[in-house]
């Protein structure tokens, strides 16, 4: 059985300029961190982790226009690479499917 998932849009609490689209597994209504993996859009965030070797050269979740950081590397309790969102940076957006 596939498994489902929302779409989201993340934007720039502070500008409103579009961050990223995120796939989100799971039943819970909030978003704390966002999975690498789970980035659908922009192509250059898609996958990025396979750009860096270390997690801790992963640049900063920031915004393009007014840059204002919205997310910072780090790791999941399970290993996995993730930007953990900081809160009242930025809004999410249900992409209706």
């Amino acid at each position: 059985m596939a498994k489902h998932h929302k779409l989201y849009k993340i934007s720039c609490a502070k500008c409103g300029c579009l961050l990223v689209n995120y796939k989100k597994f799971g039943a819970g209504k909030g978003i704390l961190r966002l999975y690498m993996s789970n980035i659908s859009f922009p192509e250059s965030m898609v996958n990025v982790q396979e750009n860096y070797s270390f997690i801790k050269n992963v640049p900063n979740l920031t915004c393009t226009e007014c840059e204002e950081v919205i997310g910072l590397p780090d790791l999941s309790k399970s290993g996995k690479w993730v930007f953990r969102l900081k809160q009242g940076y930025f809004h999410r957006k249900l992409i209706k499917g």
